[in-house]
């Protein structure tokens, strides 16, 4: 009956250790100092914008280097480069991107929100279309902030027209 007791607290104290680890190593993750929010946040805008940069200069294959290890390995480089030739063109200049937005989700993970201008796919002289989009971004190999490639291939589906 004693073993039985004893087995009892040092599962309950076993369980104790692992929930107070737990908090412990969530905790960490979200209370992030202003200037660790500041070097994310600036990360992954800078990488994005380098992203914008490549899409507007229609260096499709430059961008897929900076897809996500998950979008990589669902969509080849090949299919990407053929789906960006005829995915929707930015907008030129000042309506290309505006109002950007950073979400930390944890200091790995990031939402990145911005509202984009896309040229009509069927009137080179058509208005701009603005749209605001979401990407999921990670950091990953040697702290470099990736994208999700579908969200930028596809980037029609993901859109919420204003």
């Amino acid at each position: 009956m004693r073993t039985g007791k004893i087995t009892i607290q040092r599962v309950f104290s076993l369980l104790f250790v692992l929930f107070v680890c737990q908090q412990t190593v969530f905790s960490e993750e979200l209370e992030l100092t202003p200037g660790e929010k500041r070097r994310i946040e600036s990360g992954a805008i800078d990488t994005f914008e380098t992203i914008i940069s490549l899409w507007k200069s229609e260096k499709f294959d430059e961008i897929y280097d900076y897809g996500d290890r998950i979008s990589r390995e669902m969509i080849s480089k090949e299919r990407f480069i053929s789906g960006m030739k005829i995915s929707c063109r930015l907008a030129s200049s000042w309506e290309t991107i505006r109002d950007t937005e950073v979400e930390i989700i944890s200091p790995t993970r990031v939402y990145l929100k911005a509202k984009m201008g896309f040229a009509w796919p069927c009137d080179e002289w058509a208005d701009t279309v603005f749209g605001t989009l979401i990407f999921e971004m990670t950091l990953e190999d040697k702290d470099e902030w990736r994208i999700g490639l579908s969200k930028i291939l596809y980037c029609p589906n993901g859109v919420s027209w204003l």
